[in-house]
């Protein structure tokens, strides 16, 4: 269904905000160039994720300066996330398309150019900015490079350049609002909602103010999250293992208790000892294994804790 008609802009900007203090002004001055220059409409919506409170003033004097149809300022009740703010943002959008980039200047707002055309080609409902060089730290990089191959194999329909340069379709976007989860990772959600991605190569510049917020910790967490809400390989794994160990167990079991049946050639107590703990193992095991399949069913339909809480909202 085309509800293009129903949007007030073409496109809503939405900038997660945590530590842009010293950036954001100068990533608003070019996006309000390439969009005034480009002759779309748009809003930019700043959503500020419980970081420096210098950076929320910042948001304030932005939409003081440019105007309140121009700039949305959201501050959130504390840290939610990058992926929770982006959520949030695809709340108040407006626009007919959405495009998502961070606040560090590593994007180039002229290269939004791509995704537009990239997009029209093919009417995708997804557009990612696929980086030609990565211009994060070394160690980022190399962890960066082993999760997109682990993601690979436990989300196989994840696009493989997905990445926090994006352009989507509003109603595509609004999709995601309803898919309250024990981890919110928004790439895996539009996987759920539709296949038509593409993507297109754009820059990706050098930090030049201050440190990424991912730390080694955050990014660790943030894979095994990732893997336990998203992908069903941990528990697959499990179930193998087991069905495995079980059959390896009982057929070593059985060939004790045939041997001592027919050569009687064991120790007092051996056989009916093996025979226990194999059996006894692989079917503690397997149990586990298909205990797993339906936790992690259950885990993915029982909760239902908030995405995020907006607690100031100038619009």
């Amino acid at each position: 269904m085309n509800t293009r008609s129903t949007y007030s802009l073409n496109y809503s900007v939405v900038i997660p905000v945590f530590q842009g203090q010293d950036t954001l002004r100068p990533l608003v001055e070019q996006l309000r160039a390439f969009f005034e220059e480009a002759g779309y409409s748009y809003e930019l919506i700043l959503v500020h994720d419980g970081g420096h409170l210098a950076a929320w003033t910042v948001m304030q004097l932005l939409r003081q300066e440019l105007g309140a149809d121009t700039v949305k300022a959201i501050r959130l009740s504390r840290n939610f996330g990058q992926h929770n703010a982006l959520l949030c943002g695809f709340r108040h959008a407006q626009g007919q398309f959405i495009v998502t980039l961070d606040e560090d200047l590593q994007h180039v707002p002229a290269d939004i150019t791509q995704l537009i055309q990239r997009q029209a080609e093919g009417d995708f409902d997804v557009v990612y900015g696929c980086y030609i060089v990565r211009q994060h730290a070394g160690w980022r990089n190399v962890t960066s490079g082993l999760l997109r191959q682990l993601l690979r194999v436990g989300i196989p329909e994840l696009h493989p350049d997905y990445s926090a340069f994006r352009l989507l379709k509003t109603e595509v976007a609004r999709h995601c609002l309803g898919m309250r989860n024990s981890y919110t990772f928004l790439d895996g959600y539009l996987t759920w909602v539709t296949s038509s991605v593409a993507s297109v190569p754009v820059a990706h510049q050098p930090r030049l103010v201050g440190r990424s917020s991912y730390t080694l910790g955050r990014l660790v967490r943030h894979s095994i999250n990732i893997f336990f809400t998203f992908s069903d390989l941990p528990v697959r794994l499990l179930s193998y293992a087991s069905l495995l160990v079980f059959v390896l167990t009982t057929l070593y079991s059985s060939y004790i208790l045939l041997r001592k049946l027919f050569y009687n050639d064991l120790l007092p107590g051996f056989a009916s000892l093996i025979v226990a703990i194999g059996v006894g193992v692989g079917m503690l095991l397997l149990g586990m294994g298909i205990l797993g399949e339906y936790i992690h069913r259950i885990n993915l339909k029982t909760t239902r804790r908030p995405d995020f809480i907006e607690a100031e909202t100038l619009e």
